[in-house]
């Protein structure tokens, strides 16, 4: 298998000495789960991933794993939706002076949509946002 984006991406979290990753995966995530894979065949150090079944859970768990341990916690999100289910955590990491670092997907794509897996469905575009700042702003 190729190096890929998301081997550097597994790759540099693991420099950075993140050993945890909480994740809520979703359409915008199969190159990394296929670089995770790619990662544990060939014997490569990569975060150990949780998944959890909501954003909130992630961002909580992420955040009681660093008031346990005192080590910060890599979360990867699931799209702009991701990200907005995610605001009432941010606020608790916030408030608590709680570090994470945060990661939102988005959709693959091409120039021209000509590969499978791109943004070939309407999904794709939908839950798409080219600026987190204004996700609520795109929905009205």
């Amino acid at each position: 298998m190729p190096y890929t984006t998301s081997s550097a991406f597994f790759e540099v979290l693991s420099l950075w000495g993140i050993t945890h990753c909480f994740v809520n995966l979703g359409s915008d995530h199969p190159s990394l789960v296929e670089a995770l894979a790619e990662a544990k065949a060939n014997g490569r150090i990569v975060p150990r991933i949780i998944t959890a079944p909501h954003e909130f859970v992630a961002l909580s768990a992420a955040q009681g794993f660093y008031q346990a341990t005192g080590k910060v916690a890599a979360v990867i999100l699931h799209v702009d939706v991701g990200m907005q289910n995610a605001g009432g955590a941010i606020h608790n990491l916030f408030r608590s002076r709680t570090p994470c670092i945060i990661f939102a997907g988005l959709s693959p794509f091409t120039q021209d949509d000509e590969l499978p897996g791109t943004r070939n469905e309407f999904i794709h575009w939908a839950s798409s946002s080219a600026d987190g700042e204004n996700i609520g702003t795109e929905a009205v």
